[in-house]
């Protein structure tokens, strides 16, 4: 686990920027190097420490959201398409409009929907998401996304799709990782609040009706991660 720090801001540049009076973290071994630098830390990378120190915390990470969601907002490109396509060297994922009636993975967090997924025609991932990432958020996108191998398909599994079903039904799994508040995958076959029993979670049924982020924005949130991330992360 990293040790942070916290740094403030001026108000001046909080009120330009339209930023949360928060404090900003950011990891301790950096902050020689800063300083000794005289270099600035820019929004990407405030947003990078964000998304790293929300992953680690087990209560408070919603107090973040705010900041992580205007960072954003600061760095995404003007781009208006309800579909989007995020890639790297060695994944690729799709964003856009999913159905959250319909089988669906979905990575949650203290019992909130942070990202639905669903498959492509080809077995590729789609994702559309509803509240900021934190890094381990990001991290199971990735993964979830890597590209298919000619012969061995993604980790022995046939297609993505596939690989993405596999990981999010290891309930022991999804159970340590709810208790130590972090991201989790669930598998929901009937669509977001609905059992096998037939009867359903209301704390997830009343969350069908979010609005899913932009599309350009959750392009962004993973984009800075992937640039921003020392290569063995992912």
């Amino acid at each position: 686990m990293k040790e942070f720090i916290e740094m403030h801001w001026k108000a001046k540049l909080l009120h330009e920027y339209g930023l949360p009076d928060i404090g900003y973290p950011m990891p301790l071994a950096a902050c020689d190097e800063i300083l000794h630098s005289e270099g600035e830390i820019g929004f990407a990378q405030s947003l990078y420490w964000l998304q790293e120190f929300s992953a680690e915390q087990k209560e408070g990470w919603q107090e973040l959201e705010p900041a992580i969601q205007r960072l954003t907002e600061l760095l995404a490109p003007d781009d208006a398409r309800d579909v989007l396509t995020v890639q790297g060297d060695t994944w690729f994922v799709e964003v856009g409009p999913v159905d959250l009636g319909s089988k669906i993975i979905t990575i949650q967090r203290h019992h909130r929907l942070i990202v639905a997924i669903v498959p492509r025609k080809d077995n590729r991932l789609r994702v559309a998401a509803y509240h900021p990432f934190d890094a381990k958020t990001i991290r199971y996108i990735i993964g979830l996304s890597m590209n298919p191998d000619p012969e061995y398909g993604v980790c022995m599994r046939p297609n993505n799709w596939e690989y993405a079903l596999d990981q999010a039904c290891h309930e022991f799994s999804a159970f340590y990782a709810a208790d130590r508040g972090e991201s989790y995958l669930s598998f929901w076959e009937y669509g977001l609040g609905l059992k096998a029993d037939g009867t359903s979670d209301e704390t997830y049924v009343n969350q069908r009706h979010q609005e899913p982020l932009a599309p350009n924005l959750v392009a962004t949130q993973l984009g800075i991660y992937y640039e921003l991330s020392p290569n063995e992360v992912l």
